[in-house]
């Protein structure tokens, strides 16, 4: 994708949008470091690894998606 279509894209998002598009720009700018610095890996970030809860005892409450009290007042 040329340079210049990016550009104008840029140009059409709204000011407070501006700071997710550097965020994701800074995102992927680490991406590139990783994999610059790390050539064998076949991760995308370091520290994920596929299956890790699969083993272990995980349990998750019934009422986890239900409204806590504490936020009540904003609902």
């Amino acid at each position: 994708m040329p340079l210049a279509e990016v550009q104008e894209k840029l140009k059409t998002i709204p000011d407070e949008y501006l700071v997710e598009v550097y965020n994701y720009l800074e995102l992927l700018e680490y991406k590139i470091l990783y994999k610059k610095q790390n050539p064998a890996s076949n991760k995308k970030f370091p520290n994920r690894r596929a299956g890790i809860l699969k083993d272990s005892d995980f349990y998750m409450s019934p009422d986890f998606d239900e409204p806590l009290e504490d936020f009540k007042e904003y609902m």
